[in-house]
């Protein structure tokens, strides 16, 4: 009870000496009733939960040694010894980045490393811990664990609510909504409204929206445009470039009510550089950062992380270079070099893939394509270490399509397993292979869309208008009212016969049964957010893994995040799977081998470019919790549709450590 009333009475001190000013209606809305009861200082719940675990002071008090001792020993037994996890859990470094490919632990790691600092007095207040990731799903598939393990390791009287009070875990627009619902103010009137009210679109879709279209100039548009051109170029906006911009969608947009992705992260950078003491705040409220997929960080998510770090914030950024395939759209290159070097971080790199540890050929597979990656194709592999990768060859792209359907309807018998084609990108070999598989009645998904299709970017937009049309206000979500949504999605496209449209679709009703069964226990207002999140951020694509269907057909790109039993990587082919071909050496090789193999020297040119291709290869392949293949043939179509019969097989299946071998 001390606490709370030493607390309750320094916050209306505060109040009361709040001036009649924006900073002081900034003190009077931090320190409000309406404040405390959303977000701020959820005191009395926790204590309630947890009375003996503060000191006076308000801060998380340490456990007896002799619990500490037992925590550890149970973590160390969660991990079964993993010296880097452990490494990890357990450091001293306030900052840390880790590297952390897919299916080495990564997120339990990350788990562990809240629950020890919470029990050691590492955090001054368990609420205060702030998780970012890029994807809204993943974001809430972090959450959802966070709250179901970290009671665990903690012990009972830790409950899951208690804790995810405390950690909160989001997507960069997600975090940028929370702190313009509270302080949006400060830069416009218009932003008191709700933020999650106003349509979210891209800059390039102005031009084809005839009321903005006609609202702005065509230097205001030009204005906007150059800075989503530069962000995809890797290049951060300076202050004076960010206010200009801003100011644009102030008075242009908001008042149509539109709002612009990047905008909704510009403001907060705006906020925080006009009004250091909002800055301030949320960097004592979160005195440790964690960030997901850090990799995938563009310039203006590395600003505002920058924004959120002080002298004494701690840090937990976790990636993996080598799924780096967001580059084209601005993920910064070299972003964890960067971090370490600017922060002083403490780098560890996890080293046991238990995804493939009962599969010695997909484990060796994954080290030598890592190894690749990390000496620049310069690797020291021994014959005994080098991995077995099951391939399929055809002369032509039917007989091709023909051998990677049989193995589908082979690994079909299976009841359960499911089963991802990936491609780099469209093309003929992706139709031949769709036509192969209607032709022998196996049902699939067709995912083969790109976020920048007009199609998918369209229907985001329908769903997300429509969305907030129906559930902006009241933000009751229950699963008849998500069944009629999906139902006046449908009516609205009833007269549509397009093949992406129909995928959409069928994205759509899985998301819903998702949201409605297993996330029926999320508050209204979350299920609101996290839809919301996915119509703006045009993520539909992840519902993919809630489909029912056991065969599908996506990109690469598309498939990032997600996961099949198997995998098979078609076209992996010379021309098609890297772009490269025409600095290559190698090209001028006339032999008659259908395979094709790096240069001994690269040159300079072609390094940064292959790494990255090299990437795009990772990714596809460790898709796959089980088994991976690929598959290529010698006939290939260019753009303008002309036939070629002289195909090889990429370098990037050749590398040194990887031997192909015929597929059963």
């Amino acid at each position: 009870m001390y606490l709370r009333s030493y607390q309750m009475s320094m916050m209306m001190m505060r109040l009361s000496s709040a001036k009649c000013t924006p900073l002081g209606l900034w003190q009077r809305r931090m320190f409000s009733w309406d404040g405390l009861s959303a977000n701020c200082y959820q005191l009395t719940s926790y204590l309630l939960v947890m009375p003996m675990q503060f000191s006076r002071r308000g801060r998380w008090r340490a456990l007896p040694n002799a619990i500490l001792a037992e925590l550890k020993a149970k973590i160390s037994k969660q991990h079964e010894g993993d010296e880097k996890q452990l490494e990890v859990i357990f450091s001293d470094s306030p900052r840390l980045i880790v590297e952390a490919p897919a299916g080495y632990g990564k997120t339990t790691t990350m788990i562990s490393r809240i629950a020890y600092l919470y029990a050691s007095g590492g955090i001054p207040n368990p609420k205060r811990i702030l998780g970012l990731t890029f994807s809204v799903n993943a974001a809430l598939k972090v959450k959802r664990e966070v709250a179901e393990k970290l009671p665990v390791l903690l012990g009972e009287q830790n409950s899951p609510v208690a804790i995810g009070e405390k950690v909160t875990v989001t997507n960069y627009h997600g975090f940028c909504k929370g702190v313009l619902k509270k302080y949006g103010y400060l830069i416009s009137d218009v932003l008191r409204k709700d933020v999650n009210l106003f349509k979210a679109i891209s800059e390039s879709e102005i031009s084809r929206r005839q009321d903005l279209n006609t609202t702005l100039s065509a230097s205001e548009t030009q204005r906007l445009e150059g800075i989503e051109t530069s962000i995809k170029a890797s290049s951060a906006p300076d202050a004076q470039t960010i206010h200009e911009y801003n100011d644009i969608v102030i008075r242009k947009l908001l008042p149509l009510e539109y709002i612009t992705h990047n905008a909704v992260i510009l403001f907060v950078l705006d906020i925080f550089a006009r009004f250091p003491e909002v800055r301030k705040f949320y960097q004592s409220y979160y005195p440790l950062l964690v960030v997901d997929e850090f990799q995938d960080t563009n310039c203006i998510a590395w600003s505002l992380l920058e924004s959120m770090i002080s002298v004494h914030t701690q840090l937990v950024f976790l990636g993996d270079p080598l799924q780096r395939i967001y580059g084209f759209i601005g993920a910064l290159p070299d972003i964890m070099s960067t971090a370490t070097s600017k922060y002083g971080m403490t780098q560890i790199a996890l080293v046991k893939n238990y995804r493939f540890r009962n599969n010695p050929e997909m484990l060796k597979l994954d080290a030598n394509i890592r190894a690749n990656a990390a000496t620049c194709f310069d690797p020291k592999i021994t014959d005994s270490d080098t991995a077995r990768l099951p391939a399929f060859w055809g002369s032509t792209q039917k007989e091709e399509a023909c051998k990677v359907i049989a193995k589908v309807q082979s690994l079909l018998q299976d009841d359960t397993s499911k089963i991802a084609i990936l491609f780099r990108g469209r093309g003929k070999n992706a139709e031949i292979v769709e036509a192969e598989l209607s032709n022998n009645s196996i049902p699939y998904f067709y995912g083969m869309f790109t976020d920048e299709d007009l199609d998918y970017v369209e229907f985001h937009n329908k769903c997300q208008e429509m969305f907030i049309k129906r559930f902006g206000k009241s933000k009751n979500i229950n699963k008849k009212a998500l069944i009629a949504f999906a139902e006046s999605i449908k009516t609205a496209y009833s007269q549509s016969n397009m093949k992406t449209i129909d995928s959409l679709l069928y994205l759509l009703d899985a998301l819903v049964e998702k949201v409605s069964v297993d996330y029926s226990d999320l508050l209204s207002e979350d299920k609101y957010t996290l839809l919301l999140d996915i119509f703006e951020n045009r993520q539909l694509k992840q519902a993919m893994e809630y489909v029912d269907s056991r065969v599908i057909l996506s990109t690469v790109h598309g498939a990032k995040g997600l996961e099949w039993d198997y995998v098979i990587l078609s076209d992996v082919e010379q021309w098609v799977f890297t772009f490269l071909c025409r600095d290559c050496p190698s090209l001028r090789n006339t032999s008659s081998s259908a395979f094709c193999k790096l240069p001994k020297t690269l040159p300079e040119q072609m390094k940064n470019p292959i790494l990255d291709d090299l990437c795009v290869f990772y990714v596809g392949l460790t898709r796959a919790r089980k088994q991976a293949y690929l598959s290529a043939s010698a006939e290939r179509f260019n753009a303008r549709g002309q036939r070629f019969t002289n195909g090889k097989i990429c370098c990037l299946a050749l590398v040194d450590g990887v031997k192909l071998v015929e597929a059963d």
